[in-house]
């Protein structure tokens, strides 16, 4: 059983050090993780992505309750952060499985054709990977002309960036928020809160920072949780994009009494977005997919989903 600090175990628990780093670290545990995944691929499990989802983040948000109920005593520390460590690993093995298996080129460095990133570098980023508002338009017509289409996001998801958001779904999120405050949590890079201020939205974006070892987190990304940013700024609108599968966060939109209106983008796969067991429970906000919304993210898919939840007046 390794022993490990308590200054190691808070950066571990704050994700202040990187996968990679861990792997270096800890390599034992990589090699466990690597077990587990072969044992559960030999069960002919018959959603196996969803298996290991569930039962990574499983034992990872028992081992954080079990750490944090015992103040970091060094005992418990030992049994438990392993589990946090190996949960981290077998997440990050699926993004890199997802790249790879996407890219239908698993053995080389994937990468676009001159073609292909002239045209997407122009439609989606307004300089490298900061993304810009897209020109609904301008997609449809040029998207057609891409050739290799199926390695967009597997490629920008290594950059934290899941999605793209169109002009039209701008003006119409700016419409449903209006002069209310808005609290983006979860927020990753911020790329919805600027485009909202652009809008002169009143929008803060926040974020616990989990995804440094992906993201680049610009300055008006404020660092905090979400339960703490939603007590401290008491918003009337709170939006999420592409929240964390079984994710604990979410839940605490909905205990938050300011809040009448909240907005998740993502997509219909509970395996990929979303905290579902909470949004299929709440009963105190109607719950419904908006289509319109969805068909106006990019790049278009049958599985993107907008969500919109408006509290029950009483």
């Amino acid at each position: 059983m390794r022993n490990f600090t308590k200054d190691t175990a808070k950066k571990i628990l704050a994700n202040e050090i990187s996968v990679e780093a861990l792997l270096q670290l800890y390599p034992e545990y990589k090699d466990e993780v690597l077990k587990e995944l072969r044992a559960l691929k030999n069960t002919h499990e018959s959603n196996l992505i969803d298996a290991i989802i569930n039962k990574y983040t499983a034992s990872a948000k028992n081992a954080g309750n079990k750490i944090s109920k015992s103040g970091l005593n060094e005992k418990t520390v030992s049994t438990f952060l392993p589990e946090i460590i190996k949960a981290r690993f077998a997440i990050y093995l699926l993004e890199q499985l997802n790249v790879a298996v996407s890219s239908k080129e698993p053995t080389k460095n994937v990468r676009f054709n001159l073609w292909d990133g002239t045209i997407l570098q122009k439609l989606l980023f307004k300089q490298g990977f900061e993304r810009k508002p897209v020109s609904l338009g301008l997609f449809k017509f040029f998207w057609r002309f891409i050739v290799n289409k199926q390695i967009l996001m597997p490629l920008v998801n290594k950059k934290g960036i899941y999605c793209f958001y169109s002009k039209a779904l701008i003006k119409e999120l700016s419409s449903l928020i209006g002069d209310k405050k808005c609290l983006e949590i979860a927020a990753g890079d911020g790329t919805l809160t600027r485009f909202l201020k652009g809008e002169q939205m009143n929008c803060l974006a926040t974020d616990d920072y989990s995804w440094e070892h992906y993201i680049k987190y610009p300055g008006f990304v404020e660092k905090a949780d979400a339960k703490n940013a939603l007590h401290k700024y008491n918003p009337e609108v709170v939006l999420c994009s592409w929240p964390v599968p079984k994710n604990s966060y979410e839940k605490h939109v909905f205990k938050t009494n300011s809040v009448d209106l909240y907005i998740v983008i993502g997509t219909k796969n509970p395996a990929i977005t979303g905290d579902f067991d909470t949004y299929n429970s709440v009963d105190k906000f109607t719950m419904e997919i908006n289509d319109r919304l969805s068909s106006l993210l990019l790049p278009p898919s049958e599985d993107n989903a907008v969500y919109i939840f408006r509290r029950v007046k009483q």
